[in-house]
């Protein structure tokens, strides 16, 4: 294959995937296990003792102007996917043993790609 067709092949996979993966939650089980295990910090349109999240999908990391993060998120040069994020809500200090974030992880997969559906479809 052709390295434009596959560069092509590539995007259309991404693509599809995201969308499979947005027909294949509900947004409003996100929103309920987001303001039951996360709004005590964050909200999706200002900063609080974390920050806001909308947008958070495909934001780059430690980007939120004014806010103070960790060193080593800060000077994270990767965007958030939905995958670093999985990992992240998983479990923040594994991702980044100096965060600040004291929270200790979403254990149930079920629950993270909720707040994931949740945040996606918050633009």
């Amino acid at each position: 294959m052709n390295p434009p067709l596959r560069i092509a092949t590539g995007v259309l996979a991404l693509l599809l995937g995201r969308s499979a993966f947005a027909l294949d939650c509900d947004p409003g089980a996100g929103q309920q296990v987001f303001q039951t295990k996360c709004s005590a910090c964050h909200a999706l349109d200002a900063d609080h003792v974390g920050p806001h999240l909308a947008g958070v999908v495909g934001r780059p990391m430690g980007a939120v102007k004014g806010f103070t993060y960790s060193p080593a998120l800060a000077a994270a040069k990767d965007n958030w996917t939905p995958e670093l994020l999985d990992a992240w809500l998983t479990s923040p200090a594994r991702m980044f043993p100096d965060t600040a974030m004291a929270f200790g992880g979403l254990r149930k997969a079920e629950e993270r790609k909720a707040v994931l559906c949740f945040l996606q479809s918050q633009g």
